[in-house]
């Protein structure tokens, strides 16, 4: 395996969302980006009078789910990163196993082409679970360095090659992911802070991703149309501007059309008003409803109206309708994602919070892979 600045590495979460993004994106597109997945974090139920979350499920039960999920969704990608962090601290399973050494042998055994993803900060026993991997699948390692890793730059170099003695990888093997996160870094330090890196010139792969894009709907005005900078975009195409006065031109990550930080939501307290997220050249644009009143326990008919107005099926095809007038709009046929937005326009379906994270994911995708195929 091997790629350079002309691929593309979005950072998925893992949910039931970003997965059947993947499995409606057009194979066409598979040899052009590699996704990286998170292993997402046991979801949480809040029952009736507590304020507290709770686990909804079992780590057994969860980690079966998610390797159901992962080897539906990933079948014909020529290569995928897959991150445990967000269960690393899990318990073991009622067999004895790791949760994350169960999900690896579930992915092996349905023969996905998966890359560990480790970072500096993981506890011993993910360190020993990616050693393993590597160990049987030979496929190498991505590091995933964060931004305060790259601060301590003093210590880096060291620490990463402590790391890669353990796993027994040369950088020649190792993937090499620096991710900052919700901080785009700045235009004129990033070139500068590439070439600090250690070893720079050998890693197998190196990426750099970042997202701009807001941890909430929250600020965006109800009823509007939004346009949002695509600030990580920028910085990438400005480093790859700079081909001379740096070493490596990396490859474009970032984190499709999620904020990079997980946040739980407890739906007894926050209504979410309807959105339609869609990936211009340099912009996010974002169509944004109105939040449904709750619904009370003796309705009024003004009540029962007020709901029914805001309802979603009402919602949505107004929403896809506005982002079909944007002057971004790239036509029904250029994706799934696209396809959806147009029939929902017509009110031929409507879907769910899911179904949309689904429609722009599928859609920023294949708006990235164009982007950079028309740089070249």
């Amino acid at each position: 395996m091997g790629f350079d600045h002309t691929h593309y590495v979005p950072i998925l979460k893992g949910k039931q969302g970003e997965l059947n993004a993947l499995l409606n994106t057009d194979p066409k597109l598979f040899p052009f980006f590699t996704p990286l997945i998170e292993v997402p974090p046991i979801p949480s139920e809040y029952p009736e009078g507590q304020d507290t979350p709770t686990p909804a499920k079992s780590i057994d039960d969860h980690i079966k789910l998610v390797a159901k999920g992962f080897t539906k969704a990933l079948k014909g990608l020529p290569s995928v990163f897959v991150d445990g962090y967000y269960i690393e601290l899990e318990e073991e399973l009622a067999d004895g196993k790791s949760p994350i050494d169960a999900l690896f042998e579930a992915l092996r055994t349905a023969k996905i082409p998966f890359i560990p993803t480790i970072g500096l900060d993981r506890v011993e026993d993910y360190a020993d679970s990616v050693g393993v991997a590597v160990a049987i699948d030979k496929r190498g390692v991505c590091l995933r360095l964060v931004e305060s890793d790259i601060e301590s730059f003093t210590e880096l170099g060291a620490q990463v090659a402590s790391l890669l003695k353990v796993l027994k990888v040369s950088p020649k093997q190792v993937d090499l992911l620096i991710d900052f996160g919700p901080k785009v870094p700045q235009k004129s330090a990033l070139p500068f802070m590439l070439d600090a890196l250690p070893d720079i010139e050998n890693w197998r792969t190196l990426t750099v991703a970042s997202s701009s894009f807001p941890s909430s709907m929250m600020a965006l005005k109800k009823n509007s149309i939004e346009e949002l900078d695509r600030d990580e975009w920028l910085a990438w195409l400005s480093v790859r501007s700079k081909k001379k006065a740096t070493k490596r031109i990396p490859t474009f990550g970032d984190y499709s059309i999620n904020h990079p930080i997980l946040s739980e939501i407890n739906p007894r307290i926050m209504q979410m008003s309807p959105n339609i997220r869609y990936t211009d050249d340099l912009i996010y644009v974002v169509a944004k409803g109105q939040a449904q009143p709750r619904k009370k326990k003796k309705p009024t008919p003004e009540d029962e109206l007020a709901r029914a107005q805001l309802a979603p099926s009402v919602q949505y095809p107004k929403l896809a309708a506005a982002i079909k007038k944007h002057p971004g709009w790239k036509k029904a046929k250029f994706s799934w994602g696209d396809m959806f937005i147009d029939k929902c326009s017509r009110k031929e379906c409507v879907g769910n919070s899911t179904d949309w994270r689904s429609v722009g994911t599928c859609h920023h995708i294949a708006a990235v892979v164009q982007q950079i195929a028309n740089l070249l």
